[in-house]
């Protein structure tokens, strides 16, 4: 009788150990995507590539290497770049929240908060090949 005890509760916790696991949600693995800076992720989103624009092409906006973490480069140095949104990500630290754009251009890709961009394809792109800064290349 104790051998059927011990066996049955040997099973059970055999058995549990297998099925939680798997039966977690994919949202509570990102709650464990802390970055550097403290900001945590807490909903991420892949997009089919939707097309999006600088709202204001002189203005400062930065384009990260990974969100809030590592800088990359500048949005103003591609004003006539239409970049596509494959992927979001919500960040959160404290009660403030954040929405990062992952953008992919014909020159450079990062993340972008959303406040930066606006939808649609860029309607300066036609000026690009009137720019005397293009490169060969870039053709």
């Amino acid at each position: 009788m104790k051998k059927r005890f011990f066996l049955i509760l040997i099973m059970s916790i055999f058995a549990i150990g297998i099925v939680l696991p798997s039966m977690t949600s994919p949202v509570a693995a990102q709650n464990k995507i802390v970055l550097k800076s403290g900001w945590k992720v807490i909903k991420g989103a892949a997009y089919p590539g939707v097309p999006y624009h600088a709202k204001t092409p002189k203005q400062s906006a930065i384009l990260w290497t990974t969100p809030t973490v590592s800088k990359h480069t500048n949005l103003n140095k591609y004003p006539y770049e239409t970049w596509n949104v494959v992927g979001v990500w919500v960040l959160q630290r404290g009660a403030k929240k954040r929405v990062y754009y992952q953008v992919d251009g014909e020159h450079d890709t990062g993340w972008v908060w959303r406040g930066y961009l606006t939808k649609g394809k860029n309607p300066n792109a036609a000026k690009a090949n009137d720019n005397p800064n293009r490169l060969p290349e870039d053709d």
